[in-house]
């Protein structure tokens, strides 16, 4: 997909779910300003002082699923219109390929212990500049030696 297309697309998912977050922000080759564009990353804080409400029960009828936030709530919602088709639904990654724009959509779900920072240039940078970041000096990356990052997370060995 050409770069403007993917961007506009972007800028409308994140507009329509910028509700249930904190922050949220483009980020991957859109962001690096690639001319073509292989999908969309994502990513975002959730609003978690945000009330839930759950759907009723009702008797004959299957129990409706308890989203844990609003934007787990909002993705559901999009797939229920059959405007996104999911393959993976996890609590820090969303994946959906987003049926109108004909596109794969990456949405990293920062929560704590996950920082916004580390987040940002993980999923950033290309391929080769994110293993760099977090790969430890001896090893020739940029990461101090005996340090390691998990969940977004800068650890110490």
């Amino acid at each position: 997909m050409k770069y403007d297309v993917a961007l506009k697309t972007a800028e409308a998912l994140v507009g329509h779910l910028q509700s249930a977050c904190v922050r949220i922000e483009i980020a991957g080759s859109i962001r690096r300003e690639k001319p073509e564009v292989k999908d969309i990353e994502i990513v975002a804080i959730p609003d978690s002082s945000l009330v839930v409400p759950r759907a009723k029960l009702e008797f004959g009828k299957p129990i409706p699923p308890v989203h844990k936030t609003m934007l787990d709530r909002m993705i559901a919602e999009m797939q229920d219109e059959d405007a996104i088709t999911i393959e993976k639904n996890g609590d820090r990654l969303k994946q959906f390929y987003l049926k109108y724009a004909g596109i794969n959509v990456d949405l990293f779900i920062n929560i704590p212990p996950s920082h916004w920072g580390i987040q940002m240039v993980i999923r950033t940078g290309s391929k080769d500049f994110s293993h760099w970041c977090v790969t430890e000096k001896r090893l020739g990356g940029a990461l101090p030696n005996g340090h390691f990052v998990k969940h977004q997370v800068l650890w110490e060995k």
